[in-house]
């Protein structure tokens, strides 16, 4: 793949020439700063309405820089630009408000819940309107054509494949790849997710069943975006530079052809570079509408291994539509005997049925606690082929195969062996195995494995396995994007279906967070809103508005939960005054206003601790 970690080489933005750094950044402050002060905007004008005095109305925050008064309220412009308050007349209970007609708690409950109120109105009215600005601009999505199936992965099982078009996704039609990523990792339906799908102008439906990925706590299908053959990055790995950093080639540059032969997509350029580690490749590039050529050569990349594969001959995965599928095969099935051969692993599965004559195949296979025959006719390397791509191995701890040369084969470890532990660390499944090994990086470790009823333990080290060595550039390619642009009565459509999808979104993910279909690992802070605000600022003015409406709607959801300190929570002790009428006695009201302040301040910092993780790619 082409994405790696580290530094980007900045590159001058096509997209928005006149848009420099500095601009964007200054865009984004008043962007974030407007969707605040809107909020608190909301709060002054009901409470100047309902007849509530306002002391001070405060654009930005911290010491004022600029302060006038105007009848009763001191109206100031603060040395922190993000946000703004409203201080309002006998907002808390306090021993110094005399009752007075004009003081918020001389109100009646309802009054107090409009002024509450307000301010989540005014941010939901205010994404409504920037949705519709966005959407007149233009505003530049991610298609829903797929550049990549993983293999064993639900959308593979599913028979989706690269080039395909998901063209609905539960009930959201002509989705962007947004609305897929979302509609997948909060899928709380057992049954999955119906999708339409569109391939050589057919349209067809498939059910995709989305599995949790605890890498990066989300559910996912295993897919990724088409790719453009446009440059979109080019990075630094491990803090060297790579080939495309030390070649001519540009952010921006597209890739025709290589070494004189056009290429397609971005798939078959990958499986050039990934084949020719070393070599010097001539790529023809098209850059500001002028042809020239450009040399690079992929740098070398092997893998530390110690040459073991643990691949069962239990299926993780049939693919729907494939050869194997038509036989009647499932995922979870056991292939326990060829013919009269007994199989202990993937790679003695196909290897057995290749080493078959022609003819009748007889697949032994455990299914739950029943045993099934299943019959094929083979003719020649073609069946073998079709059969081995539509099913995928589970990856167990019992060694299927060995390479030979290699640590593993060295120090004794045979097929039918289990692992059992690395370092003195008890390894549960195939993906610890791999990055304990991947990671000792050629230093010696502790092996245990057991072998006829029996554990051995010894000391190994990985080596490179040079022969199988890849290529890498060190460039990400850009995603094939769309401009939804359109006219008024279009655009409140729309705009009004993203608003409800982003409610709905924020609930959802809380939901998610709650039933651990969501990792917290997933949640974001400042930092993060920063820089997704930056990215959209970059790509393009109604890219920047349709991200500040999402926030803008993000702000609303939260500030109305039911938590203490929150306009929610205000409202909830308001209902409680309601019912009960009195108001809550100022004791229990310090107290939870305390834990609410706890709760805030401790996701607050949880999320910023994410954003710093993820910016230095720990």
């Amino acid at each position: 793949g082409y994405h790696g970690c580290g530094r980007i080489r900045a590159q001058g933005d096509k997209n928005m020439p006149f848009i420099g750094i500095s601009s964007n950044v200054v865009l984004v402050i008043i962007g974030i700063g407007l969707l605040i002060f809107i909020h608190e905007l909301g709060h002054f004008l009901v409470a100047k309405k309902i007849g509530v005095r306002v002391h001070a109305f405060s654009l930005g925050f911290g010491p004022a820089i600029i302060s006038k008064q105007f009848g009763e309220t001191e109206y100031r412009v603060s040395l922190i630009p993000l946000g703004g308050y409203v201080k309002l007349a006998g907002e808390q209970r306090e021993d110094s408000n005399t009752g007075e007609a004009w003081e918020f708690m001389s109100k009646k409950p309802w009054q107090r819940a409009a002024v509450l109120v307000a301010g989540v109105t005014c941010n939901t009215i205010l994404a409504f309107i920037l949705f519709i600005v966005a959407f007149q601009v233009g505003v530049p999505f991610i298609t829903s054509e797929i550049g990549q199936a993983m293999p064993g992965g639900p959308a593979w099982e599913a028979g989706i494949r690269a080039g395909d078009k998901i063209v609905r996704i539960n009930n959201v039609t002509d989705p962007d790849f947004e609305d897929i990523f979302i509609s997948v990792a909060l899928n709380g339906s057992p049954a999955g997710i119906n999708m339409e799908i569109e391939r050589d102008d057919e349209t067809f439906n498939v059910n995709v069943v989305p599995e949790y990925d605890a890498s990066v706590g989300v559910q996912r299908i295993g897919i990724a975006p088409a790719s453009t053959l446009e440059v979109d990055k080019i990075f630094t790995v491990e803090k060297a530079d790579t080939p495309a950093q030390v070649s001519e080639l540009n952010v921006n540059d597209e890739i025709l052809a290589v070494n004189g032969k056009a290429i397609a997509t971005a798939n078959d350029f990958r499986k050039i570079v990934n084949a020719n580690p070393g070599k010097e490749l001539n790529l023809a590039v098209l850059r500001n509408e002028q042809k020239r050529d450009i040399k690079v050569t992929p740098s070398v990349v092997t893998r530390w291994m110690i040459g073991l594969s643990c691949a069962t001959s239990k299926l993780d995965g049939v693919k729907k539509g494939s050869f194997a599928h038509s036989l009647g095969l499932e995922k979870g099935d056991e292939v326990v005997r060829v013919n009269t051969h007994d199989i202990r692993g993937f790679s003695e599965l196909i290897s057995t049925v290749k080493d078959s004559p022609d003819g009748m195949i007889t697949l032994q296979v455990k299914r739950g606690n029943e045993v099934k025959n299943i019959k094929f006719t083979k003719l020649g390397e073609e069946t073998v082929k079709e059969f081995s791509e539509g099913i995928f191995p589970h990856y167990g701890l019992t060694v299927d195969s060995t390479v030979e040369g290699f640590p593993a084969e060295i120090s004794g470890i045979k097929p039918g062996d289990k692992i059992t532990s690395i370092s003195g660390e008890n390894i549960t499944e195939w993906s610890q195995l791999l990055t304990l090994v991947t990671a000792s990086k050629g230093k010696e470790f502790e092996i245990a494995w057991t072998h006829n009823y029996e554990t051995v333990t010894k000391t190994i080290k990985s080596q490179k396995n040079e022969k199988n060595a890849q290529g890498v550039l060190g460039i990400k390619f850009r995603e094939k994007k769309e401009y939804r642009r359109y006219g008024f009565f279009k655009a409140c459509g729309v705009g009004t279906h993203k608003t409800v999808i982003n409610i709905k979104r924020i609930y959802l993910t809380i939901q998610g967070f709650v039933s651990k279909k969501l990792s917290t690992k997933a949640l974001g802070g400042p930092v993060l809103i920063a820089q997704a605000s930056y990215a959209s600022a970059q790509s393009g003015i109604g890219k920047l508005m349709y991200f500040l409406a999402i926030i803008s709607i993000n702000l609303a959801v939260i500030n109305i939960l039911p938590v203490p300190v929150l306009d929610g929570g205000h409202l909830m002790f308001l209902g409680i005054e309601k019912l009960k009428g009195s108001p809550v006695s100022e004791k229990t009201m310090a107290i939870a206003n305390y834990i609410g302040m706890g709760l805030v301040l401790t996701l607050m910092i949880y999320a910023t601790k994410n954003d710093i993780m993820r910016l230095f790619h720990i």
